[in-house]
């Protein structure tokens, strides 16, 4: 009896090892571990083989995003550039003001010189526009008379009997569409010694005496500057109003 109840007991146990192995077989397959490595293995791979399109498309990406700040680059200098090339157009063609080296011309009545009989009445526009062109040819890089800058489309005509200034004035002059009495102030930008050296050379001086008119040239030169006044006019085509039946 004894050596039958310890062979039950020895059944026993051997039958609980074996179901706790069954358990423990069962909870950590062999299949499923396998199935997880090869996952893991192919999903690796697959990373291994994407590795090189990434690097493409990463370099692509980098490419791009340079020609990018290249063009941004190049087109704030651009910009830039157009901004200098703007101010310059602006300023050569007088619609901003002018600081710089130049003469200052002031045409005034002269009580002290004599009066010549057939010459007191004259035409001003014409004597100043003679003075401006003389100028212009001279080097002249900005002109203005009695504050009305001269651009490309000024123009300075004479209204006859306007002219209430003291002396041999006979009209007023318009210059810009501006009425502009005398006596008359010209400021011209430039090389002061060339501009008023070829007034001289012109006789300016002496033509506008017979005309019982001073004719007095004053240089400015560092630091004492010349200022000429912006353009204020209407521009080119300020009027004109797009054809709706072109």
């Amino acid at each position: 009896m004894p050596f039958q109840r310890y062979s039950v007991t020895g059944v026993a146990v051997l039958l609980g090892v074996m179901i706790g192995l069954e358990f423990h077989m069962n909870r950590t397959s062999p299949t499923i571990a396998y199935s997880s490595y090869l996952n893991a293995t192919d999903a690796l791979s697959q990373a291994i083989q994407r590795t090189p399109i990434v690097s493409r498309q990463l370099a692509a990406a980098r490419a791009q995003l340079k020609t990018l700040e290249d063009a941004s680059e190049h087109t704030a200098k651009g910009y830039l550039k157009l901004q200098s090339e703007l101010r310059s157009v602006e300023k050569q063609s007088g619609l901003t003001s002018w600081v710089g080296s130049g003469i200052a011309i002031q045409i005034a009545y002269d009580p002290n010189l004599p009066v010549i009989p057939g010459l007191r009445f004259v035409d001003e526009a014409t004597q100043l526009r003679m003075v401006v062109n003389i100028l212009e040819s001279a080097g002249a890089q900005a002109i203005a008379i009695n504050g009305q800058r001269l651009v490309t489309t000024s123009s300075i005509r004479s209204v006859m009997g306007l002219n209430a200034a003291q002396g041999p004035f006979s009209s007023a002059v318009q210059i810009n569409e501006q009425p502009v009495d005398a006596p008359y102030v010209i400021q011209a930008a430039g090389n002061p010694t060339q501009l008023a050296s070829v007034l001289s050379a012109e006789g300016f001086a002496d033509q506008f005496r017979i005309l019982d008119q001073a004719f007095r040239v004053t240089l400015f030169r560092a630091p004492h500057l010349l200022t000429l006044p912006a353009y204020t006019g209407p521009l080119p085509g300020a009027y004109a109003k797009e054809s709706l039946n072109a």
